[in-house]
């Protein structure tokens, strides 16, 4: 595994020099630029970690799973997906729930959640799912015009929808069987 994912996960040996792996910087290219076509390497990249590890039986997955860099590379993309897709503000439920996520990023969503659940079974999932869901923005705060006025901090949209309303309106609440 880590010689299939060395260069995009692990980072690789020239002559004497580190570089390292290229997921942080898609990741932050991603963050930066927050459209298809800013997040395009870093979903390739997740998409090909998905793949290596659901290559293995499932006691195989669990254990790759635990590679301290397999799992934060894998739970940082299923929050980014999950924080690109809802927005800045609760999205409305129904096909707004994906934000500019097309089909192509929704499977590759599915295929984490897919080896997330394998490797760590349906209560982690469950788990990460209310530890994104308390991190997703309530409403939109506009910044003030004013400099000398605080900065007002958002509220959580734990703290203004139900948990039933957060999973209508986000990412999670898709059909994976359908993808």
């Amino acid at each position: 595994m880590r010689e299939a994912l060395k260069g995009q996960l692990f980072p690789t040996q020239m002559k004497k020099n580190t570089i390292p792996p290229s997921i942080t910087r898609e990741k932050e290219s991603c963050q930066l630029g927050n459209s298809a076509g800013s997040c395009y390497e870093y979903f390739t990249t997740l998409k090909n970690i998905a793949a290596v590890i659901g290559k293995g039986s499932s006691e195989c997955t669990a254990q790759l799973y635990n590679a301290k860099e397999v799992a934060s590379a894998m739970s940082d993309g299923i929050e980014l997906m999950v924080r690109l897709a809802w927005g800045v503000k609760p999205p409305e439920p129904g096909p707004e729930r994906f934000g500019w996520l097309q089909e192509a990023e929704i499977a590759t969503f599915c295929r984490l959640k897919n080896i997330y659940v394998r490797a760590n079974g349906e209560e982690a999932w469950t788990a990460l799912r209310q530890k994104i869901a308390a991190k997703l923005p309530g409403e939109d705060v506009a910044p003030s015009a004013d400099p000398t006025q605080t900065i007002v901090e958002a509220r959580k949209a734990t703290v203004m929808l139900s948990e039933m309303d957060i999973w209508n309106r986000s990412l999670f609440s898709v059909r994976c069987e359908v993808f």
